[in-house]
């Protein structure tokens, strides 16, 4: 049964999960320029993922994403509390990463084909159309010092082929830099990407094509300060079964950023 009161939501809350990451420092700040704590240091650091161009869904456990129990009986998943503490001021959104790949070049010219695995159902209206799902490059390995503009062709959350975004990638990417791309005028998301071009070489690195869907964001306003949300504020997100939530920093500086939180679920 649906959760439908405060009192329903005590009730069927979980054991809370304590995390700690350790991360780098970042990349130039820009606002299409994120950090992964995917990689970081600390609790379940992951690993690059080796599903090929087409890449594949996340549908079960994923090591560097928080911890998230399998809903029973039926029941409904939704973020009961979260907090998180940072070295320095900052903005921080758990998301739910949902499709990645792996084995594009960082030299190709030329359009690089994407014949891609298909969503999970975990789309903001619980289905695989891409509603909510945005789209980013994840460097997983230091990047060289090219400066391109990285373009994808999608397709967007109503099944319209041929969309297109682009990034400007930064030199050097460090480990972890995520590079949002932004959708065209009018689109919601991101329902598959169909190729990706470099408009000059990176020289090197290794990199993913991420598709996530943001659950909650939390604002840490100063250094060692503690940011929370929870049911009420944060408007109650539903976590679809088998998500994997990981975390994300729109960074203000470059300084590397130690985080720690605990994350709290409930589900009726």
């Amino acid at each position: 049964m649906a959760i439908t009161t405060l009192d329903g939501c005590i009730a069927g809350a979980k054991i809370p999960d304590f995390f700690q990451k350790t991360g780098i420092t970042m990349a130039a700040v820009s606002t299409v320029r994120w950090h992964s704590h995917f990689y970081s240091a600390g609790r379940a650091p992951g690993v690059a993922p080796s599903s090929g161009v087409n890449g594949g869904s996340h549908s079960a456990p994923l090591t560097g994403c928080l911890a998230q129990p399998a809903a029973v009986g039926g029941q409904n998943v939704h973020l009961m509390r979260c907090a998180l503490r940072a070295n320095q001021v900052a903005n921080f959104i758990i998301a739910d990463r949902l499709w990645t790949n792996s084995g594009l070049s960082t030299t190709l010219l030329t359009a690089q084909s994407i014949t891609p695995a298909a969503l999970p159902a975990r789309s903001n209206d619980a289905t695989a159309n891409g509603d909510g799902v945005l789209a980013a490059i994840e460097w997983s390995a230091t990047g060289g010092a090219g400066t391109p503009n990285a373009t994808i062709s999608y397709t967007d959350q109503s099944g319209n082929s041929g969309a297109s975004a682009v990034v400007a990638s930064v030199a050097t990417p460090p480990v972890g830099t995520f590079e949002l791309f932004p959708l065209a005028t009018g689109d919601t998301g991101v329902r598959s990407i169909q190729s990706f071009t470099w408009s000059a070489t990176h020289t090197s690195g290794s990199f993913h094509l991420v598709l996530f869907r943001p659950i909650v964001s939390l604002y840490v306003p100063a250094a060692n300060a503690e940011a929370a949300v929870d049911a009420l504020t944060a408007g109650f997100p539903r976590l679809f079964d088998a998500s994997c939530p990981f975390i994300l920093q729109v960074p203000g500086a470059t300084t590397a950023t130690t985080i720690s939180g605990d994350w709290v679920i409930t589900q009726g």
